[in-house]
């Protein structure tokens, strides 16, 4: 099956699941006599198949498409070292090809195969524990934010080690042992198996109460399409409360469906902006056609707010950039933390046989044409990432200093314009968008 999935930053399923662009692929006729059968040798496999549909693809739908080296296809064994010698590299880190199963079980199930937490780095390269999803193996361990990680199969992690190659075969039932160090510096170890985690989006929903008044506090994760019902079920917990200020918590964010964007930039921005203009989706000049205005939604648990805060990283991309840049016309904003991560463009998806096509078809721009925000949003605030404490901990620094700026009207850390020293893992391909191991 052949065809084009609408996707965005992120990977865009709207209004239905996946609504079908049909796409045209040309088929060489091949004529031979029956009795001279090709041999077997020379029929194309899979792969090269692949290669010759993302080859058409990529001349006709690719932002950058005027700036491709030029290459012979022939040359490539498959549809992924196609697409690395295709790509922009001056600003193209996005496109990726992935498994057909991977993908729709990630952006339609909220599910992937692993172990269900994320981690980052310190200063000195250790590893910390950013966040655990509850259907992880390690969540009924008590494995939390705020532990570090020190070994796994009793190999003990260099600084900054990448995790990735330690995590075994991808298949359910691998075994890992990971040692940890709690947060009182007690180490423990626990063996657990690989296994389909189920996302939990929304990792924190709670309040805050500061200066007389309710603050929704919302940790973000991903804009999967079961984060839906997650953010409703949030924001009517704000309006339950009466909450009239909102903490969005997107540092981790790394992106996901354009829908889910949508929702949460409706529901932040308030019914009174019903109608206008979120993003506006600008294609190439073979596709203009496709450009696209995506507005804010009338939702029935949109919240009354004149202002929303949000604390942002290096790691806050795509969807997270879209919802921040698109909401900054219609309500006052404030980010805290660091400058975010830089990804103004969006994607398409095709699906072919066994592989999906995901490389990067459009720029992104709010309702005042801003976008090109390639070097990242940056953040009014620079406040390191508390990594020992939890996402509720008023010590938590980037927490911390969202609440003085509630409660002052002012930034204590503004005139900081340097990156926070914790470093995030190097994500590719679709893991960056997954952001967990």
């Amino acid at each position: 099956m052949n065809s084009e999935k609408r996707t965005n930053t992120m990977k865009k399923p709207r209004i239905t699941l996946w609504p079908l662009i049909p796409f045209l692929f040309l088929l060489l006729q091949v004529s031979c006599r029956k009795d001279e059968p090709v041999p077997p040798e020379q029929e194309p496999t899979v792969e090269e198949k692949a290669r010759d549909q993302l080859y058409k693809i990529m001349k006709d739908w690719y932002l950058w498409y005027d700036k491709m080296p030029e290459v012979n296809p022939a040359d490539y064994k498959g549809p992924e070292d196609l697409l690395e010698a295709l790509r922009y590299k001056e600003l193209d880190k996005w496109s990726f090809v992935a498994e057909k199963s991977i993908f729709e079980s990630y952006f339609g199930a909220g599910q992937y195969l692993g172990f269900g937490y994320g981690y980052a780095y310190d200063a000195q390269g250790k590893v910390w524990i950013t966040f655990v999803f509850r259907d992880s193996p390690l969540y009924p361990q008590g494995v939390r934010r705020g532990w570090r990680l020190t070994a796994i199969d009793d190999h003990e992690l260099a600084p900054y080690e990448d995790l990735g190659p330690l995590m075994g075969d991808p298949v359910a039932g691998v075994e890992k042992t990971f040692t940890f160090l709690e947060p009182d510096s007690t180490e423990v170890s626990y063996t657990v198996a690989k296994d389909t985690i189920q996302i939990n989006a929304v990792l924190l929903a709670d309040t805050l109460h500061v200066g007389g008044e309710v603050v929704g506090h919302l940790v973000f994760q991903t804009f999967v399409q079961t984060a839906m019902a997650e953010l409703d079920s949030a924001f009517a917990y704000f309006r339950s409360v009466n909450a009239t200020q909102l903490i969005v918590d997107l540092r981790y964010n790394g992106g996901g469906s354009l829908d889910v964007a949508q929702q949460l930039g409706s529901l932040i921005a308030g019914n009174a902006n019903a109608g206008k203009t979120l993003c506006r989706l600008e294609h190439n000049d073979k596709r203009t056609s496709q450009d696209e205005d995506i507005p804010f939604l009338s939702l029935p648990n949109a919240l009354d707010l004149n202002r929303v805060i949000y604390i942002t990283s290096r790691g806050s991309a795509s969807a997270s950039e879209v919802v921040i840049n698109g909401v900054k016309p219609f309500m006052s904003t404030a980010l805290i933390g660091d400058r975010t991560y830089g990804k103004p463009v969006g994607m398409h998806s095709w699906l072919y046989d066994k592989y999906v096509f995901v490389p990067v078809c459009f720029r992104l721009v709010n309702a005042n044409g801003e976008g090109d925000y390639f070097n990242g949003l940056p953040a009014d605030d620079y406040a390191e990432d508390g990594l020992q404490y939890a996402f509720s901990d008023r010590r938590e620094p980037r927490l911390r200093d969202a609440i003085i700026y509630l409660e002052t009207g002012s930034f204590p850390n503004p005139a900081q314009k340097k990156s926070a020293t914790v470093r995030l893992p190097a994500w590719k391909g679709i893991y960056t968008e997954i952001g967990a191991l």
